[in-house]
C-alpha cells in the first residue's frame, strides 16, 4: 500500500460567522404562594447559621465579622445574577456549576414528562450579616407582592425567588463531602499515626487581605488545636487558595467525635480534604522481573525535549534509558529513592522511549524531559507508594515545576522552553470528579494556555470489585460472550465507583482511557478470567466520563493492557463477584523496571490508564516529527505556534469507536436511554480507540489536509476541500472525518468555564450519516471530532468542493488574543477500490478551487 504524506489547506478565506441554535426545554413552576411558604423556613434557618457563626467569632482577635457561603439552587437559568448579587453590598460572588440532575418536586416539572430530571444552576455567594438583611428583605417583599419593584439592577433576585429550587448554608458537611479526609483520618488513627495532614481549599477572595484574614483565622484555628501550617498556596488564575496543615491525633478523634468542631466550622473553607492521595503502589515482588536480553544499542536521542515527564524518578542507569533522560530534580526526590522504588517513573519512561517492549518498536528521537513529583511512601501496611510528599501542595508543585520549563528561576534560564507535551499519569484516588473542575484541572487548562503546551493525562484506574447479575454458582457455565456481556453491564451500572479522577477532567488536556489489550502473550491460567473476546473494548479498571458540563471524557483509547479477574471467594453476596487480579506477568505491557537489587536490565508486564497516556505522548513525539517534514516542505507556511494544536487534532483524528459502538448498544441500550444512548455512550468510549497512525500517512485512497487559524469573538474562517472527480455518482462507502482542536482560556469561577468555544457544522451532501459521538456532546470541550460516511450516489462537477466553516465565539468573558486551532480534515473509501482520491485532492488544492453550493459544512 503506498503512503503519502499529509497535505496542506490553503489560506483560510474569512467568512461570516455561523448561526448556533440550541435552547432548554420547557418547563412549570410553583405557584408564589406555596413557593414562599416553601422557602421561608430556609431563609429561617440562613439566620439561624448567621448567628451561630457571630457566637463562635466574638472573641476573635482580627476582628472578623460573621459571613457564611451560601448554596442557591435554581431550576433554569437567571440572566444577570451575578450583576445582581455585585450590586447588593456585602455579597461577594464565589462560583456557579450548571445543574442537570434536579429532582422534579415542588411545582417544578418539565411540561412534557413530569419525572424528567431538570436542568439548573448552583449559585455561590459569601454573604455578610448586611447582606443577609437585604436578601431577606426582599424576598419579604416578593412574598407580599410577587410584582414588586425592585431597586434598579436587582430584578434578578426577584426571578431567583420565582426559581429558586433550595437556598441553605455550606455547612461542615459540605466541606467534607466526598472528600474522603474522615476515612483517611480513621485510618491514620487506627495505625497510631501521632499527627495528620490534611489539605484545606478556602473559598478564593478576591480581596487580598480579606484572603489573608482568612489564612490567619485558619491558622489560629490550626495551631489552637496543637497543629502547624505547613504551607499556603495562593494562584489567582485559577481562583484557588489553598493551606497544608497538620493537627495532633488525639484532636483528629474529637474531631471525628464532633467534640471539637471549630475546625470544620471556619466559613473560609470550602474543602478539606486528605493529602498524598497522588500515589502509586510499587509491585510486591520484583524478583518476577524478567531479565532483559542485550541486542543492538539503538540511535541515541538528539536535539531538544519535546516531551515532558511528572512522575516518580525512573532508573536513569537502566539499560532501556540510559543517555534517553534529562532528570531536573531541583527538589532533590532522588536522595529519598533506592533503585528498586523507581517503578512508575521507569514504567512511563519506557513506554514514551520504547513503547510496549513486547510490539517492537523503535525508540523516540529526541531526549525525553523528566520532573519527579513523587517520591517513595511506605504505607502502614509496610507497602511502599511513590506518592506526591505529604508536605507538599500539589497544586504547588505542578505550578513550580511548570513555570520552571518556561521561565527563568533564580537567575537561571528556563530548564526545557522546547517541551509541548508534558505527561501526567499521576491521578488524585481521593478527588473523583463530582460537578465542579478540580483544583489541579484548573490549574492545568490555565498553564496550557499561558505557555501553549498539551498536557497528556491519564483518566485514571478504578479496580473497583465488578458484581454481576448473575448467580455464584452459575459462573463457570457462562460462556466467553456471556461474561462479557454481564461485565459491561455491570460496569455500566457502577458508575459513581468509575467515575473520572482528578486532573483528568481538565478542558484542554487530552485525556487517556485504556483498552483491555496488549503486545503480550498470556500462558494459560484457570484461576483468572479474561472479561473480554475482543481487543477494542475499554479496560475494567478505566475511568469513565463524562467530564465538566458532560464534555466528551476520556477523549480518546489507547491500549493500556489486558487486565485480567478473578472470582472473589468467601464473598456473601448470591451475586458472583470479579475482582483485579494484580501480577507482574504476562498479559499487560512489557516495561523496563528495577530489579529487586536495582539490576539495570529488568522488565515487567503493567497495566492501566497511566500506560495509555504515556503511548500517546510517544504518539505526539512522532506527529511532531511528521509536523516538521511538512513545515520543511517548500512553499509551505505553518508556523510553529500552531504545534500544539495540531498535535492535539491529530491525537484524536484517528479515532472512532470501531465495533465497540454496536456492541455496547446491543447490550446497553433500552427505551430510557434510546434518545440520548450516543452522548450516554461516550462516557465509556470517549470519540473512540485511536488510529494515530494512520493520522500520520495518506494513502492512494484516503487523503488527509491539514489547517490553522486564529479567530477572534465572532470571526469565522472557512477551508475547502475540492472533491475528488472519481467519486462522483459512485456507490462506494466513503468516510468524511473532521477534527478542529483548540485551547482556550479559562474563567474558573463561572459555570461556562470555556472562555473560547470554537465549532463547525459537518453538513455536507457526499458524506452524510454521522456516526461515533453524540452531536450535541462533541461541541461541549476543545476538541470537536466528528466521522460521517455515506455509500449514497452524489453528482458533482469536476471543481466542486466542501466547504468547512470554523467559527468563534465568547463563552465566558472576554478573548484576551486570537484563539489558535488546528484542524485535520480526512476523505477516504475503503483500501483496494480504485479510486485516486489523493491524486485528485492533491493536483486540485492546488490551485484554489471555485466553491459550488450544495456541498459546505
Amino acid at each position: 500500500m503506498a503512503e503519502h504524506p499529509l497535505l496542506i489547506f490553503p489560506e483560510p478565506t474569512r467568512a461570516e460567522k455561523a448561526r448556533r441554535y440550541g435552547g432548554g426545554g420547557k418547563f412549570r413552576l410553583p405557584d408564589v404562594r406555596s413557593q414562599a411558604r416553601r422557602l421561608t423556613p430556609q431563609f429561617q434557618r440562613l439566620q439561624q447559621a448567621m448567628d451561630r457563626q457571630r457566637l463562635i467569632l466574638q472573641n476573635n482577635s482580627l476582628g472578623l465579622q460573621p459571613e457564611q457561603a451560601l448554596i442557591l439552587e435554581t431550576v433554569g437559568p437567571i440572566k444577570n445574577f451575578i450583576n445582581a448579587v455585585r450590586k447588593v453590598e456585602g455579597f461577594e460572588w464565589l462560583g456557579e456549576l450548571e445543574l442537570d440532575d434536579i429532582s422534579p418536586e415542588h411545582g417544578f416539572e418539565d411540561e412534557k414528562d413530569a419525572q424528567k430530571q431538570l436542568k439548573g444552576q448552583l449559585f455561590l455567594v459569601m454573604t455578610d450579616q448586611r447582606a443577609l438583611q437585604e436578601l431577606q428583605s426582599l424576598f419579604n417583599n416578593w412574598q407580599q407582592d410577587h410584582n414588586a419593584k425592585f431597586p434598579r439592577g436587582l430584578a434578578p433576585l426577584k426571578h431567583a425567588f420565582v426559581h429558586l429550587h433550595t437556598i441553605s448554608p455550606w455547612d461542615a458537611q459540605d466541606r467534607i463531602r466526598e472528600t474522603g479526609v474522615i476515612q483517611d483520618w480513621q485510618f491514620r488513627m487506627k495505625h497510631g499515626q501521632q499527627s495528620v495532614p490534611f489539605e484545606t481549599e478556602l473559598w478564593f477572595r478576591g480581596n487580598p487581605n480579606r484572603r489573608h484574614q482568612a489564612e490567619s483565622y485558619l491558622r489560629g484555628v490550626i495551631e489552637g488545636l496543637g497543629g502547624e501550617v505547613v504551607q499556603q498556596c495562593v494562584v489567582p488564575e485559577i481562583a484557588y487558595h489553598g493551606i497544608l496543615g497538620k493537627i495532633p491525633i488525639n484532636q483528629v478523634s474529637e474531631i471525628i467525635a464532633q467534640r471539637e468542631v471549630r475546625l470544620l466550622q471556619c466559613e473560609d473553607i470550602m474543602h478539606l480534604r486528605p493529602v498524598g492521595q497522588c500515589a502509586i503502589r510499587l509491585p510486591g515482588e520484583l524478583s518476577e522481573t524478567k531479565v532483559l536480553e542485550e541486542g543492538e544499542q539503538p540511535d541515541m536521542p538528539h536535539g531538544e525535549p519535546i516531551l515532558g515527564l511528572f512522575d516518580g524518578l525512573p532508573l536513569t542507569g537502566h539499560w532501556l534509558l540510559d543517555g534517553r533522560l534529562i532528570v531536573d530534580d531541583p527538589d532533590g526526590y532522588e536522595n529519598t529513592y533506592q533503585a528498586k522504588e523507581r517503578f512508575h517513573g521507569t514504567a512511563m519512561a519506557s513506554l514514551i522511549c520504547h513503547g510496549d517492549l513486547d510490539g517492537g518498536g523503535g525508540p523516540t528521537g529526541r531526549p525525553l524531559y523528566v520532573r519527579p513529583i513523587m517520591r517513595p511512601h511506605r504505607g502502614f501496611d509496610g507497602q511502599f507508594f511513590e506518592a506526591i510528599p505529604e508536605e507538599v501542595l500539589p497544586i504547588d508543585l505542578v505550578h513550580r515545576a511548570v513555570r520552571r520549563l518556561y521561565e527563568n528561576e533564580g537567575g537561571e534560564p528556563p530548564a526545557a522552553p522546547s517541551v509541548r507535551v508534558i505527561n501526567l499519569s499521576v491521578c488524585d484516588r481521593s478527588r473523583p470528579f463530582d460537578r465542579g473542575m478540580s483544583s489541579l484541572a484548573r490549574l492545568l487548562d490555565w498553564l496550557s494556555w499561558k505557555y501553549n503546551v498539551l498536557f497528556v493525562v491519564s483518566a485514571g484506574n478504578r479496580p473497583h470489585d465488578i458484581e454481576l447479575n448473575i448467580p455464584r454458582t452459575d459462573l463457570r457455565d457462562l460462556s466467553a460472550e456471556e461474561i462479557e456481556k454481564s461485565v459491561i453491564q455491570a460496569t455500566a451500572a457502577d458508575t459513581r465507583h468509575r467515575r473520572l479522577l482528578s486532573p483528568s477532567e481538565t478542558f484542554n488536556g487530552i485525556t487517556l482511557g485504556s483498552i483491555h489489550a496488549d503486545a503480550s502473550t498470556a500462558t494459560a491460567n484457570p484461576s483468572v478470567i479474561d472479561p473480554f473476546t475482543r481487543s477494542d473494548l475499554p479496560s475494567t479498571t478505566s475511568a469513565q466520563g463524562p467530564g465538566f458540563r458532560r464534555t466528551i471524557k476520556p477523549d480518546i483509547l489507547l491500549p493500556g493492557g489486558r487486565q485480567f479477574l478473578s472470582e472473589k471467594l468467601g464473598n456473601a453476596h448470591a451475586n458472583a463477584i470479579l475482582q483485579t487480579a494484580f501480577f507482574n506477568s504476562p498479559p499487560g505491557q512489557r516495561v523496563a523496571a528495577p530489579g529487586a537489587s536495582g539490576e539495570l536490565n529488568r522488565t515487567l508486564h503493567t497495566r492501566g490508564t497511566s500506560n495509555s497516556a504515556a503511548l500517546a505522548s510517544r504518539w505526539a513525539s512522532s506527529l511532531f516529527d511528521v509536523i516538521g517534514q511538512l513545515r520543511a516542505q517548500p512553499g509551505v507556511s505553518l508556523p510553529s505556534e500552531y504545534d500544539v494544536v495540531l498535535l492535539k487534532a491529530l491525537l484524536v483524528h484517528g479515532a472512532d469507536w470501531t465495533d465497540a459502538g454496536a456492541l455496547y448498544e446491543s447490550i446497553l441500550k433500552n427505551s430510557q436511554n434510546s434518545r440520548t444512548f450516543r452522548d450516554y455512550v461516550g462516557r465509556f468510549l470517549g470519540y473512540g480507540l485511536a488510529d494515530v497512525e494512520k493520522a500520520m500517512v495518506c494513502t492512494d485512497q484516503r487523503v488527509t489536509v491539514l489547517g490553522v487559524g486564529k479567530l477572534d469573538d465572532g470571526e469565522g474562517q472557512e477551508f475547502i476541500l475540492p472533491l475528488p472527480p472519481s467519486l462522483s455518482a459512485v456507490t462506494d462507502k466513503r468516510r468524511l472525518t473532521v477534527t478542529l482542536a483548540w485551547l482556550t482560556p479559562v474563567k474558573s469561577i463561572r459555570q461556562n468555564y470555556r472562555i473560547a468555544h470554537l465549532w463547525f457544522s459537518p453538513k455536507n451532501s457526499l458524506a452524510t450519516d454521522r456516526i461515533c459521538a453524540d452531536h450535541h456532546a462533541v461541541q461541549r470541550g476543545t476538541v470537536q471530532h466528528e466521522v460521517l460516511e455515506s455509500s449514497k450516489a452524489v453528482d458533482f462537477q469536476d471543481g466542486d468542493a466542501i466547504t468547512i466553516k470554523v467559527t468563534c465565539r465568547a463563552d465566558a468573558g472576554d478573548l484576551p488574543e486570537p484563539i489558535r486551532y488546528g484542524l485535520a480534515v480526512t476523505l477516504e473509501v475503503a483500501e483496494g477500490i480504485d479510486i485516486p482520491i489523493y491524486q485528485e485532492v492533491r493536483d486540485r488544492l492546488r490551485v484554489r478551487v471555485p466553491i459550488s453550493g450544495g456541498h459546505t459544512t
